[in-house]
């Protein structure tokens, strides 16, 4: 899932299906037993401090894992 981090008017803009997927997220885990459950503000930070972490790119720039 693509996010977009906007410098220019300071804001994240999340696709029309984030909020699908991450219901479906938060059903995975409810039925794994578990109490935890995302918000969009925990799972976004969860992603962007995880991004942070590796290497930033350019768009053009191949990715190899």
């Amino acid at each position: 899932m693509r996010i977009i981090l906007d410098t220019e008017k300071g804001r994240i803009i999340l696709p029309k299906s984030f909020f699908t997927q991450l219901d479906k997220m938060n059903k995975i885990i409810a039925d794994s037993g578990s109490d935890k459950k995302w918000t969009a503000q925990t799972y976004v930070q969860d992603q962007f401090d995880k991004a942070m972490k590796e290497t930033m790119l350019r768009a053009e720039d191949k990715v190899v894992k």
